[in-house]
Parts: C-alpha cells; structure tokens; sequence
C-alpha cells in the first residue's frame, strides 16, 4: 500500500523539479509565479498544475478555469496601503516583519503579531502587514498595513496592467492577479523602506508575495538579512516547499525530522536551515474527540463521507462526543458548513454500542496540513480519511509514523516520542537577529 504512495510521491518531486528547472531556463521567475506554486491544500492554479505534471498532461479544465481566473481578476482587485509612523530612517538597526494582520490583532493602538510574539509597541521592530480581513487601524504604531479590496471588473485597471504586460517575456507568468500583488508589495518595499542594512522577519510558507518580497529586499541591499521563519507545524507532502533558490539567509524549523525533511526531499540547503523551539506555540491543545475539516476542499466530499462510515463502522469511537471543527478561515465557508451537517447526520443515525472503552483519537479529511503532526505529537494515533495519495504520509519521507491502511481512503498514523514541533517558552525571536 504504502509503496504506491511513496512512488506517487517520490515521482511528483522529480517531475516537479523538472519542470521548476525548465521554467528557470526560460527566465521565469519560478518563486513568485502562481504557475510554479506548487501547492497541494488549495485549490488554485498551482494545485491544477500539480495535477496535470503527475498525471503527464498539458491541459484539463479545472486549470483552464482557474488560468482564466488569474488572468481576469487582474481587474477585479485594488491595493492601497497605509502607513503609521514609519522613523527607520532615524534608527541605527532596522528589523523588519512582513506578516498578516486581522482585526483581533489589534488591542488598544497596538498590533500583536500571531508568529513572533512580538508586538508594535516594541521599537525594535517595523511591520508590513497584508489585513486578511480588510481591518485598518485608525491609529497603531510601527506599521505599513496593506488591504487587498475585491470589487466588479474594472476594464480600465485591466487595459492599463495588459498595456504594461504585453510585450514582456513569459507574458502569463507576469499577466496574472497574483504577479500584479507581488509588484505591489515589491513598490512599496522600493518606496517606503531605507536602503541601510535590515533584518527581514517572514512566517514563512513559500507564498509567490512573500518570496516577491524576498527579491525586492535583496534587490534594495544585499546585505540585508533574510530571516524566514516555518511557523506550521509540518504535513505529509509539502510540494511548494521545493527549494525555488530564493535568496533567503536563514529557514527556521522547529524540530530535527523537519530539517531532515526539508534537506533530504525538498532539496533545501543544509547551510540555510536553522533548528530553534517554536516562536509561534507555548504548547499544544489537546486534539482528543475532534474532526478537523481541511482548509480547502479538493476532494469528492461523498467518498469523504463514506469513508467516515466505513471508519466508524470500523472502529468504536465515542463518536457522539466529538466536535467538528472549521478552519477560522472557512467558518463561512458553505460548502464547509454543508459538509459539518452531513458528518452529525452520519454521527446521529450511527449505531450506539456498548464497549466502555472507546476510541477519543482524531479523525481528520483531506488535506491534513500541520494538524496531522499536531495530533501525533499530543496524542501519538490519528485517523485520516482522504482519496488523494499526495495528502498521506510516505513511509519514505516521514520514517518515524506506522501507517496503516483500515480501508481504501482510510488510514491510521502512529508516532510515539516523535517531537515534530520544539516547544519552549523561554524563546524568542530577539535572540536570533
């Protein structure tokens, strides 16, 4: 079992390092492209990508659909940024955060940051923020906040960016909504930042902007330290972490199995890698008696489904007790909603039994991001219900996990002792820089 997916996944890495080299050839700019972003938890253009580079196809209609929604909302967004007492010019030492910001963030003027733990008040530290809930401030200190705005399709914001575009080489690389973002952030860097030597902060995920970024820095002073930091936790196949040769001084992990990881499969250089404790967590929560749902769904939710009812036919859970639970992102999201209902219909009509000592472990669909490792890491057993092979462990990259197959979409990880994530409280990002 567990050798079909080791293939499947050993072969996607080599066909995606293949195409990544050609596409480097031809003078793209593979770390910022939206076709090069090899993503594998939302469905995007980069997702559809992977999909056709596995299955050795040129084209399908799922990448046709979200070719043409790169290309048309080019006219569908605006960007505008404020600035909140930006004095890096006057200081001797710059440290710079580019991270997101959402309205509970901010607490009496001041802005806390989700990753480093660091806060605005802090005059150490400046930070360029993208407000993933269009939350502007009207007052906070230390701080660049970018707000990203939806609207109808504007013809004229359209004509103007394809007038820019239209000659340029690897034309769809540049004519893209995502490419347009990615030189908004590398103009206000250009225009707004000193050029004196800085210490760049980024919670790092291999975003197209966050690399964009990377460039406009490197490109403003070379001799400017580019800090990332991989604040999740880490999941199965991490396919956009492939090393994109981005000019990053240090990656920051937070255990050994994940330099590992990095160094081994993702071709990371050993020299760049940096093991620290977590910035992000104090500790772990308890993952007992919870569903977790992915952030995207990409899957057949019926074969999800099923497989939940094999899986609790299977094994006697306490399934009655157990929560469900919605990316904060997703809350909102219907088809999420719509699937959190089908699951307590299932869990309703299930057959009550009479074994006293029922199974508490997680159950998690689809893509599992770093919430897999999370539950090892608390509980050390996890069960995960998808039909897609590049959502499962490999036993060849992640050799500390016993998989095992309960039935077809339906698996079982253990991991005993395993440390995925380094916690300790005594940490901070100021002993770093």
């Amino acid at each position: 079992m567990n050798s079909e997916i080791d293939i499947v996944q050993s072969s996607l890495i080599l066909k995606s390092k293949k195409y990544l080299s050609e596409c480097k050839k031809k003078g793209i700019e593979i770390a910022s492209s939206p076709y090069c972003d090899l993503t594998t938890w939302i469905n995007s253009i980069g997702y559809q990508k992977v999909l056709l580079i596995k299955n050795n196809k040129f084209l399908s209609k799922n990448y046709i659909k979200y070719f043409f929604l790169e290309f048309i909302n080019v006219g569908r967004f605006k960007f505008h940024y404020n600035i909140y007492t930006n004095n890096l010019s006057k200081k001797k030492k710059i440290n710079i955060i580019y991270s997101y910001s959402w309205r509970e963030n901010f607490k009496n003027e001041i802005f806390y940051d989700n990753y480093f733990k660091v806060n605005s008040q802090d005059g150490n530290f400046f930070f360029i923020l993208v407000s993933i809930d269009g939350f502007l401030p009207k007052k906070v200190k230390n701080c660049l906040i970018i707000k990203r705005t939806k609207t109808f399709f504007n013809p004229i914001i359209f004509l103007d960016q394809l007038i820019k575009k239209l000659f340029c080489k690897n034309f769809f690389h540049r004519f893209n909504s995502t490419n347009i973002f990615n030189e908004f952030i590398q103009n206000i860097f250009e225009k707004e930042i000193p050029k004196k030597r800085a210490n760049i902060l980024i919670p790092y995920e291999s975003r197209p902007h966050q690399n964009a970024l990377v460039t406009a820095a490197k490109k403003k002073n070379n001799n400017n330290n580019i800090i990332c930091y991989l604040h999740n936790m880490p999941w199965p196949f991490q396919l956009d972490m492939i090393y994109k040769g981005v000019k990053i001084d240090k990656l920051l992990v937070c255990s050994n199995i994940q330099k590992e990881v990095f160094k081994n499969n993702y071709f990371w250089p050993k020299k760049i890698l940096n093991k620290i404790p977590s910035l992000r967590f104090n500790e772990l929560r308890s993952r007992k008696k919870t569903i977790f749902l992915p952030f995207d769904l990409t899957e057949d939710n019926q074969k999800l489904l099923e497989g939940f009812k094999v899986l609790i036919s299977k094994i006697s859970f306490d399934i009655e007790k157990y929560k469900i639970s919605i990316h904060p992102l997703k809350k909102f999201s219907r088809s999420h909603i719509n699937l959190k209902k089908e699951l307590f219909k299932i869990i309703k009509s299930s057959k009550k039994n009479n074994i006293k000592m029922k199974t508490v472990d997680p159950i998690i669909f689809s893509h599992p991001g770093g919430t897999a490792t999370e539950c090892l890491q608390v509980c050390n057993s996890v069960y995960h219900i998808t039909s897609d092979k590049l959502h499962v462990f490999s036993k060849r990259i992640w050799k500390s996990i016993k998989i095992l197959k309960i039935e077809k979409n339906v698996y079982k990880y253990v991991s005993r002792n395993t440390k995925f994530l380094i916690l300790d409280k005594k940490k901070s990002i100021k002993n770093i820089i």
